[in-house]
């Protein structure tokens, strides 16, 4: 009797250490989005002059803010896409142009958490980057798969474009494929903005 008091109790402290494990995941993910706004709050209200970290041993700082209405996405952008940061937020690859100026901004995050979404974005949907100095409108042109072993990003040297990338399938059960999933999207002209405020 006393070994199945003992299996008992070893087997409800293992259920308690798993129960208490997997809800500090969810905290941890709750406070680092609330540090991440912090630390955009601050870059908003200086104008980016600063790097604001969310947190003191991060690599790692807001550059933008990404909004996708039709999808009520809203995402911090941080700056790089290494790991460190890709487990927190998207990613703003520094080897790109920087949102809100001349050039292709590349943005990359998971598959299967931050850009989960990318896999319902449709062509001419919309895309708002907030910057400390302006919000650029972007309008989607085109999603392509394609084979990171062969395929290269061309950038644009003169427009303002951006290209969302994450890992392909979205379903996949192994990480560390070669497909990539392209979301391409140019920045809207004035012009067409008045024309999408009228439909």
């Amino acid at each position: 009797m006393k070994k199945i008091n003992i299996i008992v109790v070893v087997l409800l402290c293992t259920s308690l250490w798993q129960l208490s494990s997997a809800s500090w995941i969810h905290v941890k993910a709750i406070i680092a989005q609330q540090l991440l706004n912090h630390s955009w709050n601050l870059t908003m209200d200086d104008s980016g002059k600063n790097k604001y970290k969310p947190w003191s041993w991060a690599d790692t700082w807001p550059v933008a803010k990404m909004t996708v209405p039709k999808h009520h996405v809203e995402q911090i952008i941080l700056a790089g896409d290494s790991g460190s940061s890709l487990a927190f937020a998207p990613g703003y690859s520094l080897a790109s142009a920087l949102p809100n100026s001349a050039g292709t901004t590349v943005i990359s995050a998971h598959r299967d958490t931050h850009f989960k979404f990318l896999k319902e974005l449709k062509i001419d949907e919309i895309i708002l980057m907030q910057t400390p100095d302006d919000t650029i409108t972007y309008q989607i042109h085109d999603i392509q798969i394609v084979d990171s072993k062969s395929f290269r990003i061309q950038p644009d040297k003169e427009e303002q474009s951006l290209i969302l990338v994450t890992c392909y399938p979205f379903e996949g059960l192994t990480s560390g494929g070669s497909l990539r999933y392209l979301v391409y999207a140019s920045e809207v002209t004035e012009e067409t903005k008045i024309k999408l405020q009228e439909t």
